[in-house]
């Protein structure tokens, strides 16, 4: 009786392409894109995701390995992987609330949704990245926290209205204990909570009770407090 010789079954290769066509497919059957644990490949009796995703990791079935299912789909797709979101910085997030504002006429906050002008991004999760000191961000705010303090957006809640006499007092005691004035970039105001950017923001935008059009340095200027103030102001040490 003749031996019977069986040829190990051989896959067809993959490409990068294929597989996000499929994903693609699993999309828009499911609702949200593949995992490796996501079982089969839509149409396909025998490929999986787990199988597809190790291809990727080691460089099987013509695909040059060093990469995953999830990295793949961060690359190519709006997809959120939890360790490749790209880094933020306040200067970014401040951009994007800008153009917030400009399209929208308010200013956003953690119940805003998207951020329009950038995939992904949410601002609940940019609120949460800036408390929990995540993604770049040193921690310990808020988005109403940077908001107020680099753009002067009053938390109606919790911050009080600004008088000139009490701007002016601080900018005294300032004067007595550095030996120069306070610019809108000089930090914090003390212990008060207060920082001299959002005073400044305060004063040139009208708002916490001030009648807006105006500067921090102005206003110093408009009551004789620059002269003699012949060097920067130092910095308060945090």
């Amino acid at each position: 009786m003749p031996r019977l010789h069986f040829r190990p079954l051989v896959k067809p290769p993959l490409t990068v392409k294929q597989i996000l066509a499929w994903a693609d497919a699993f999309r828009e059957q499911h609702g949200s894109f593949p995992r490796k644990d996501s079982g089969l490949v839509p149409g396909e009796l025998t490929q999986t995701w787990i199988a597809v995703d190790s291809a990727l990791r080691v460089g099987l079935r013509g695909l040059p390995g060093g990469s995953s299912l999830s990295q793949l789909l961060a690359k190519h797709r709006d997809y959120r992987h939890l360790f490749l979101t790209p880094r933020l910085t306040r200067h970014q997030i401040l951009r994007w609330a800008d153009a917030h504002r400009r399209r929208t006429g308010d200013w956003p906050t953690k119940q805003s949704g998207p951020v329009l002008d950038a995939a992904g991004e949410t601002w609940s999760g940019i609120d949460a990245a800036l408390y929990a000191g995540v993604r770049g961000l040193r921690g310990g705010r808020t988005l109403a926290d940077l908001l107020y303090r680099q753009r002067g957006i009053l938390n109606r809640k919790t911050q009080p209205p600004l008088m000139i006499a009490q701007i002016l007092t601080w900018a005294e005691a300032h004067h007595a204990l550095f030996g120069g004035w306070p610019s809108k970039g000089t930090g914090p105001i003390g212990n008060t909570g207060e920082m001299w950017d959002s005073v400044n923001a305060a004063l040139r935008l009208g708002l916490r009770g001030l009648p807006g059009g105006s500067s921090l340095s102005q206003l110093l200027k408009e009551h004789g407090k620059f002269q003699g103030n012949k060097s920067p102001c130092p910095r308060p040490q945090r």
